[in-house]
């Protein structure tokens, strides 16, 4: 099946808005067997909508159109849809009933009657979550999906309305056609040296990229036999350094890790400032294993909250193992958490010495059998250093408890 993505806002195109929904619909599609052959996007204007919306309909089978859906004068996707087929609107009284009712006793403006606009022809895919509904309109050989542009909208009617009409229009779910493998503490083209020498099957197609704490790979082939072998092979390629196959991240993956063995977790920070606390609190339901974090940036900090010796900063510096031991072992104390790991280091771009050039970057962990420090060189520039000192710092987690439990 051809499915396509349009994509209409000038906020894309100019820069203002990052769009997540094609990114977001290739990921639900690919469990079923299913894959976007390509995306466009264009601007607000009737003219070039009608003009897209006519090439994919020549070639595709499926085209879901995000945005464009508002009661303002720039929302013209429905306008340009009725355009391009050569057809009328007319108001649809159920869907206007929905959303009036949606107002809860206010009146709807004026413009609102704008998003019950149907083309004739076409049928309403009504929303709980808002007030424009989807549109379902073939258009020729072409199956056209209208959807709201906003995230949340977006994702509801890819998961209500069009993965199961897909579904149907295809009979089962078709397997897989590709595997999705994490992996951290390793390179990209440390992880593409071990894979290549496996010598996959030339029928396979394997992609790499390089997300913030990990590097995901992509195996894909039209056998999904073959597939699933060459991904375990793969896993087994990466050896301790593969933290997981799918959507599951390192964090989730630590987290469910401490959830097992009934453990919490705490953190000292100073050159990652806090974001090894913030990308755990991102993920819900993190509160039962995360007790909280201690930003120790300032010397002061470090000895006065986590109660790092004076001597030791003195006699090997804040950059040192001794202090990340420390650190961990305060933040336990302080915070009443098992499990504790800190981060001091010099992240840059400024601040580095021949002994402890920026990239310099101590680490430690302290309860539940994983007392250890250790240093480690990264390069990048100053968000990079961050990001890797959060995974390092995250991946012993899972590394210590994966050794003491059932491997991850």
């Amino acid at each position: 099946m051809h499915i396509e993505i349009l994509t209409i806002g000038d906020e894309l195109l100019d820069g203002l808005t990052v769009d997540g929904n094609a990114a977001r619909l290739g990921r639900v599609l690919d469990p079923v067997g299913l894959r976007v052959s390509r995306r466009t996007s264009v601007r607000d204007r009737i003219p070039d909508i009608v003009a897209a919306l006519r090439e994919i309909a020549e070639r595709a089978d499926v085209c879901i159109v995000s945005g464009g859906l508002g009661p303002t004068s720039d929302d013209v996707t429905v306008d340009a849809l009725a355009e391009a087929a050569g057809v009328d609107l007319h108001e649809d009284a159920e869907v206007w009933a929905r959303i009036v009712a949606r107002f809860d006793g206010r009146a709807p403006t004026a413009n609102n009657r704008r998003q019950a606009r149907i083309p004739r022809g076409g049928r309403a895919l009504q929303s709980e979550i808002g007030t424009a509904p989807g549109i379902e309109f073939d258009f020729g050989r072409c199956r056209i999906y209208l959807v709201p542009g906003v995230p949340r909208e977006f994702h509801w009617h890819v998961d209500t309305h069009i993965v199961p009409a897909l579904r149907a229009r295809t009979g089962e779910a078709l397997p897989p056609l590709s595997r999705i493998l994490r992996f951290v503490g390793i390179g990209e083209s440390a992880i593409g040296a071990r894979i290549e020498r496996l010598a996959l099957s030339p029928a396979l197609s394997v992609a790499y990229r390089v997300r913030d704490l990990d590097v995901e790979v992509r195996v894909r082939g039209s056998d999904p036999a073959l597939v699933a072998e060459a991904a375990g092979r793969v896993a087994a390629a990466g050896e301790e350094t593969f933290v997981g196959e799918g959507d599951a991240s390192l964090i989730e993956v630590v987290l469910d890790l401490c959830r097992r063995d009934g453990l919490t977790l705490g953190t000292a920070e100073s050159c990652t400032g806090g974001l090894v606390a913030a990308l755990v609190t991102a993920v819900p339901g993190a509160s039962d294993v995360f007790r909280g974090g201690i930003v120790a940036y300032a010397n002061g900090v470090k000895t006065q909250v986590l109660g790092v010796s004076a001597g030791v900063i003195e006699a090997h510096g804040a950059v040192s193992e001794p202090c990340a031991a420390a650190m961990a072992a305060g933040a336990r104390r302080v915070l009443g958490c098992d499990i504790a790991l800190s981060i001091t280091g010099v992240a840059g771009p400024g601040g580095g010495t021949p002994e402890k050039p920026v990239g310099t970057v101590c680490l430690g962990w302290a309860g539940a059998g994983l007392d250890r420090v250790t240093t480690v060189q990264l390069r990048g520039d100053r968000d990079r250093i961050r990001l890797l000192s959060a995974a390092r710092a995250l991946d012993g987690v899972r590394r210590g408890l994966s050794r003491q439990g059932n491997p991850t």
